[in-house]
């Protein structure tokens, strides 16, 4: 199984909502941010969005496709004189999943998404994926996300029987397509597993270490399985990766371990042997070295600090 399929394997979504948006010139909205994931497809029409860290305006256009990652505040127009409206008044005119707002212009169409991921099981995605994703038309789409993404349109704009389950899946498949879109991108993924997964002198060790983290790895077994020598893999791996190999090893361990504790009632000395501790005392360590907290006191909190979930949203918001 490839570290890719694995972790989405993990993956699902919680509390999916969508909008589908109508916006006629002149228009523009302005959103303080949010802490769930926000995805945005242009079925029509065109768009510009600024957020704090891309103050320089994004073009979108017909076909675009941006995920949000985080709850940073951002802006979307159709000119830069159109004067925003905070996203709350453009909330008071839904009816249903729908909401048209504007000047009586030309039409832009929008489906927008929003949804929370459990923090633990999307770490390994979101410490790699960037916090803004913009995934255009025109680069190489495969033609399974161009299909999940007019099934998202389709079902948006006549919704059935079974609609909102519907979408949901389809949340679900959009996120694993753009993750391998980007994958994929020039100029994509760097310093991270992600990275090391198309990486032709990395990607057996990658997937050797995601497979069997209970196994006695060493750099010198991991660089015969990628035919290279071991000083030469450990530089490769590091320029590549950003780690050491047995440094993310040590962080794989952990985050397996963690999702044992979080999802199943094993002894803890199961857990640890199961990610290549024998010993407890030593499990025990770096465990708490990597996560701040004991095995123990991990799973008596019910996994992550604070919450497990990614937080609530204060106040609905279409985009």
């Amino acid at each position: 199984m490839d570290p890719l399929t694995e972790i989405l394997g993990d993956f699902s979504i919680r509390q999916a909502t969508f909008t589908r948006l109508e916006a006629s010139a002149p228009w523009a909205w302005a959103s303080s941010g949010e802490p769930v994931v926000k995805f945005v497809l242009v079925v029509r029409g065109s768009g510009i969005l600024t957020t704090d860290s891309h103050p320089e305006p994004i073009a979108l256009r017909s076909g675009d496709v941006f995920i949000m990652l985080d709850e940073e505040p951002y802006r979307m127009y159709d000119h830069e004189d159109s004067l925003p409206m905070p996203c709350v008044e453009v909330e008071r005119l839904r009816v249903g999943n729908r909401i048209e707002v504007g000047g009586g212009g030309a039409v832009t169409t929008f489906v927008s998404g929003m949804f929370q991921m459990d923090r633990l099981e999307a770490r390994p995605l979101t410490k790699v994926l960037p916090r803004l994703l913009h995934l255009k038309l025109d680069q190489n789409r495969s033609l399974a996300f161009q299909s999940v993404l007019e099934l998202l349109a389709a079902e948006t704009d006549a919704p059935g029987l079974g609609s909102d389950a519907v979408i949901a899946r389809l949340f679900e498949l959009l996120f694993v397509h753009a993750v391998r879109a980007y994958s994929a991108m020039p100029g994509g993924p760097t310093r991270s597993w992600l990275a090391a997964i198309g990486d032709a002198n990395l990607e057996r060790a990658i997937h050797a270490m995601h497979g069997e983290p209970e196994k006695d790895w060493t750099v010198e077994t991991l660089a015969r399985l990628s035919g290279m020598s071991r000083s030469a893999f450990a530089a490769r791996f590091k320029a590549v990766v950003g780690q050491s190999p047995l440094d993310y090893l040590t962080g794989w361990r952990i985050y397996r371990a963690s999702r044992l504790i979080q999802d199943q009632q094993l002894p803890l000395t199961e857990i640890a042997r199961a990610v290549g501790y024998e010993s407890i005392a030593a499990f025990n360590r770096v465990f708490k070295r990597e996560t701040g907290a004991t095995p123990g006191a991990f799973r008596r909190d019910g996994g992550l600090p604070a919450a497990s979930h990614m937080a609530e949203r204060s106040q609905p918001n279409f985009l």
